[in-house]
Order: structure tokens, then C-alpha cells, then sequence
């Protein structure tokens, strides 16, 4: 069917009028044609069908492919519908966050490449973006991308599924947070497992590629610590066990045979010999005399062993003190710091792989179900009923030996719902985190800690007097201080301690506490 009109003032109310003389009629598209020869004149061109058979399916809408080469390349011909851009760097790139892109890194040199890939998986808006590499693929580049580039079908298909969980992933302000950067690259990647990789530069000789690169700031065995106590990934698989010092952390230690009465490092492995006629003990060569064994205290000639001299079982020597003995000692030294220490005094770590757990599924679904005092929970922490099982068993301690003391702390943070409204989640929970830093350092190894509501945290504190007490807390208000000199927020809380010996004889454990989060409250 085709319309002509000669005058374009009249297009619009000529048009509506055929509107109701073709609403019965199935048409697909409607072409517009200006001839340059008359402005005046426009052809409405519509070519009708009947109506399909079956429901067409979409058509797929390509995504832009950014390759980034260091030399000249291209993608293989099956990519021709596919609009790629080619850039030597990635700051060439001008990024656009509203468009999907999937990133192609020519792997020639795999140094440049990880380096770049570090770039990538940083980036605010593209570190979960799919990103595929060409050549050679060693186990720190594949902690970083999605594998080796596929055909053009495949990653099509690949593609699809993405945006699927893409568009099932609750988008959050959290996301901006790495915790929420990982739940969100996880989810996107249901099969991905976190793997450590190793090399001997690092000074723990094990590392995280994906975990170093969505949060250089952090330690990252600290913070695979609080994922864990979040129960936000689970573990897959025990890859190793190590010891690392205890000063550093590092995994780079030497062990060192020093003598156990001087210390020196300077000891021998010598067979020894003892005169049974006089009882001294010396070296082997020392007893030989023109070829024979000559006692050189009492110059008794030992010819039967086991009747006029054995051999000693302290084969060492140390030639610092002259003592001999069994076993030497061994002293640890760490190769990183320098510095020294028993090897009862390393500490263990695990290394592991690692997953999304299924309350990190959840969150990647339903959204922020952050606790804002989940920071909180790498303190020394355990169960409430457990913690006020062990108070009570401090109670009846203090109460029947005057020499055990300890303290119970209170902190309590009255408006955190309220200002994760005002300030966000996200911003609260960086400042709960700083503020639970500050406390793990000074809590002791015996210290521990509960929670009996999303703002309440308490303290138990063994073998703290009032004077302890009052220190620490000076020490808390000093901290909270600080932390809010460096915020545009206030942060309100309020402390409350007591001491064991201001505590009343016929309160329990659970009667305590309930009245002191009264009282704060």
C-alpha cells in the first residue's frame, strides 16, 4: 500500500486518518522516504502480510567487544557480525556503562597480561564484565577471566546466560563495596571457584589473583577470614598447610640447628667414646693413638666394646661451649622480617578453595541483608548461650576465689538503622569496619564477644580489674573519637562496664546482662 501527500503540514492529521483504515491489517516495517529533489513531499511506504504463523523469537542484540592488543590482531571470521573495537591500551578506551561489553586481552606477553587484567577486574563498572583471553592460559590468568576465547555460537549462548543472571542480580548500593563486587562476579559465574595460586616472590608464597585484584587495600587472608565468619563462601578443597611467622606473616622461614646450652650455631655431628674404666667421655679422634683406642685420661687401651667403653648417644658437639648432646634445638628465622622464633610459635594457616556459599546466593538475590554489625563478628566471637555460659562460670569463680577477676563491656549503637537510611549501608558498614579494626587490636587472645541484637556487642574480659576497666574503657571512647573526626556522620553509641566485684551475689549470667542493656538502652 502506498500513501502520497503533497503538502507535510497535512502529514499528521492524513496519517491518523488511515490509521483506522489499516487497523485491521497485519504490517511489519514502515519506511519514510524524503526525496532531496521535494522537501515538500513524503512517501509513506507500509507492506502488509498476514498475520505469522508463530511467534518470531528475539533478535540478538550484539554486545560490543573490546579487544586490547599490544600488536596488531584480529578476531577470527566468525566475529564479522559482531562490532569489536580494537585498543593498545586500556586507557584508550572510553568506557560506556550503560552498554553490555565483553573484554578480548591478546595474551603474547602473560606479565602484561595479568597486569592488565588487574586493571580490568578494578575497574568500578566492568570488574564482573566477561572477559575472555587468546594464547597461552597459566592458573593466575584464569583466576582472572572467563578462559580462553570460544567460537562466536558459544559465546553467544555464554552470553544469553550471562544476562540472565545478570538480571536476576539484585543491584545495590553494596555493590560498590568489594564484599559486594565479589558476591556479584561469583553469581554471574556459578560454577567459578576461588583457587590460591603460589609463587615464591610473594611473601607468603600463596595468593588470591581475583581477591587481590577486587581489594589490593586489604590483606587478603584477613579478608577471607571475615567472607568465612559472614559465611558469605564456603570452602571447596584443602590445598595446603603451612607455618608463617608470627611477626609477618611470612611463609619464607629457615630452620636452623643451634646448640640447646648456648645457642650457637656452630655445632658438629661427632661419634663420641666412653671409657668405662674412668668414666670420660670425649670425640673418637681423641682416643686414637698409633692406631689403637687409648683412653687420654687414663690411658686405659680399649680394645671390647661393651666392656671397656661404648658409644655415648650424644653424637653432637658444640664447639662454641664444648657441651655435647643429643639433639640440637631448632630456631626459626624468617627470611622476610629477620627475625626469630621457636617453632611452637609459628602459626598454621590453611590454604583453601573457595565459593559462593548459599547466604551468598541469597544476598546476590534478594538484595542488602548485610547485618551492619556483622564487622563485629571476627572478634574473638562466639554464640550468645555460649558466652553467657562462660560468664557464668567466671561468676562462680570470682565468687569463690577473691584473686579471679574480670569485666563485662557493653557497647551499644542506638540509631544504626536510622543512619544506614541518612548515610547508606554501604557507608555505615566502612565505618563499623573501621571501628571493629581498632578493636580487634586491642582485645587479647583470652578476650571474647557476643552479640544479643544487631547493635549490641558485648565484651567479656578475664582477669581485668576496675583500673583495666577504666583503661579500656578510655581507650574504646578514644578510638570512637578518632573515627568520627575522619567522618562527615555521627556515629552515636553508648558504653556501659562493670567490674566482677560490683556485681550483685544473686545475679546469673542472663540477669546481668539484661540488666545493663537496660540501663544503656
Amino acid at each position: 500500500m502506498t500513501i502520497e501527500y503533497s503538502s507535510i503540514s497535512n502529514q499528521q492529521s492524513a496519517i491518523s486518518n488511515q490509521q483506522s483504515a489499516i487497523s485491521n491489517q497485519h504490517y511489519f516495517p514502515v519506511k519514510i522516504c524524503l526525496p532531496e529533489s521535494s522537501p515538500s513531499r513524503i512517501i509513506i511506504t507500509m507492506s502488509t502480510t498476514s498475520p505469522p504463523t508463530s511467534i518470531r523469537e528475539p533478535e540478538f542484540i550484539y554486545p560490543r567487544i573490546v579487544c586490547l592488543a599490544a600488536s596488531p590482531f584480529s578476531l577470527p571470521s566468525d566475529y564479522a557480525d559482531w562490532e569489536i573495537d580494537y585498543y593498545l591500551r586500556l586507557e584508550d578506551w572510553i568506557p560506556d556503562p550503560s552498554g553490555q561489553v565483553i573484554f578480548v586481552i591478546v595474551n603474547k606477553d602473560p606479565s602484561a597480561a595479568v597486569s592488565l587484567l588487574q586493571q580490568l577486574r578494578r575497574h568500578p563498572d566492568f570488574c564482573t564484565a566477561l572477559c575472555y583471553v587468546t594464547g597461552a592460559i597459566h592458573p593466575e590468568i584464569e583466576q582472572l577471566t572467563d578462559g580462553a576465547l570460544p567460537e562466536a555460537a558459544i559465546l553467544r549462548e555464554r552470553f544469553a546466560h550471562f544476562q540472565e543472571l545478570l538480571a536476576s542480580f539484585n543491584e545495590n548500593e553494596t555493590a560498590i563495596l568489594p564484599t559486594g563486587r565479589l558476591i556479584k562476579y561469583l553469581w554471574l559465574r556459578p560454577h567459578f571457584i576461588i583457587q590460591p595460586c603460589h609463587a615464591w616472590q610473594s611473601p607468603r608464597y600463596w595468593f588470591y589473583p581475583l581477591l587481590d585484584a577486587l581489594h589490593p587495600d586489604e590483606d587478603t587472608f584477613d579478608w577471607l577470614r571475615t567472607l568465612a565468619n559472614q559465611r558469605i563462601i564456603e570452602s571447596v578443597d584443602l590445598i595446603d598447610r603451612q607455618r608463617e611467622c608470627p611477626h609477618c606473616r611470612s611463609s619464607h622461614l629457615s630452620f636452623i640447628d643451634v646448640c640447646p646450652n648456648c645457642g650457637s650455631l656452630d655445632i658438629a655431628q661427632q661419634a663420641s667414646l666412653h671409657c668405662f674404666t674412668c668414666g670420660h667421655v670425649d670425640v673418637q679422634d681423641n682416643f686414637l693413638q698409633g692406631g689403637a683406642l687409648v683412653c687420654p685420661k687414663c690411658l686405659t687401651q680399649l680394645r671390647h666394646i661393651g666392656s671397656d667403653f661404648d658409644r655415648p648417644i650424644e653424637n653432637h658437639n658444640c664447639h662454641a661451649c664444648h657441651h655435647a648432646f643429643v639433639e640440637s634445638d631448632v630456631q626459626v628465622r624468617c627470611m622476610h622480617c629477620g627475625k626469630s622464633s621457636q617453632p611452637t610459635d609459628l602459626v598454621e594457616h590453611k590454604i583453601q578453595s573457595w565459593r559462593l556459599s548459599d547466604r551468598g546466593r541469597i544476598i546476590a538475590v534478594r538484595g542488602d541483608i548485610f547485618d551492619l554489625a556483622a564487622s563485629f563478628d571476627q572478634l574473638q566471637f562466639i554464640p550468645g548461650e555460649l558466652f553467657r555460659h562462660d560468664l557464668d562460670w567466671l561468676l562462680t569463680l570470682a565468687r569463690r576465689y577473691p584473686l579471679i577477676n574480670f569485666s563485662l563491656f557493653g557497647i551499644y549503637f542506638p540509631q544504626l538503622p536510622e543512619l544506614a537510611e541518612k548515610i547508606g549501608h554501604a557507608r555505615l558498614i566502612q565505618l563499623l569496619e573501621v571501628f571493629a579494626q581498632r578493636l580487634r587490636s586491642m582485645l587479647r587472645t583470652p578476650d571474647l564477644s557476643t552479640r544479643t541484637a544487631e547493635n549490641m556487642l558485648w565484651l567479656l574480659l578475664p582477669q581485668t580489674d576496675e583500673k583495666g576497666l577504666q583503661g579500656f574503657h578510655t581507650r574504646i571512647k578514644t578510638s570512637l573519637g578518632d573515627i568520627m573526626k575522619d567522618s562527615d556522620h555521627q556515629l552515636n553509641y553508648q558504653l556501659i562496664g562493670i567490674h566482677s566485684g560490683q556485681i550483685d551475689e544473686q545475679e546469673d549470667a542472663q540477669l546481668l546482662m539484661a540488666r545493663l542493656y537496660a540501663e544503656v538502652k
